[in-house]
């Protein structure tokens, strides 16, 4: 009996643990994958930037449409985003788009100031696409 109980209690003591810590680890389509760049580069990453705005941790990935053919990727990018069921638009201004996650973890990440946790942007060639921390592209 009491080799049952140790035993009951070592895995209570490793499961309670475990249960208590649950984080962020949101996944939104990688604009990267809307072309595809096996045969002949059309979308290049560029690198990508750790930032802060606002006491908000947030990165921004950074891309190049070297084929010309920006506002068909961009346009293709943000059906993609709107076609997931947790991820809506939440308005536009200009070349700049906004998405808001509402699936399970949303209670764990921060939104942007405007209340939104996707910045798509569009200057000329370059796309920046901005998620707050606990996002990442697929």
């Amino acid at each position: 009996m009491k080799k049952f109980l140790l035993s009951l209690l070592i895995a209570l003591a490793v499961l309670i643990p475990t249960i208590a810590v649950e984080a962020a680890y949101v996944h939104v389509p990688n604009f990267r994958s809307m072309a595809s760049n096996r045969i002949k580069e059309r979308i290049r990453f560029t690198g990508m930037d750790q930032r802060s705005a606002n006491g908000v941790n947030y990165t921004r990935w950074n891309y190049i449409c070297v084929d010309g053919k920006t506002s068909q990727y961009v346009s293709k990018y943000l059906k993609k985003l709107n076609g997931k069921h947790n991820i809506s638009s939440v308005g536009s201004n200009g070349n700049n788009w906004y998405f808001v996650y509402s699936g399970s973890q949303a209670k764990y990440l921060n939104t942007f100031s405007g209340g939104f946790h996707i910045h798509v942007g569009v200057s000329g060639s370059n796309v920046v696409v901005d998620l707050v921390a606990g996002m990442y592209p697929e």
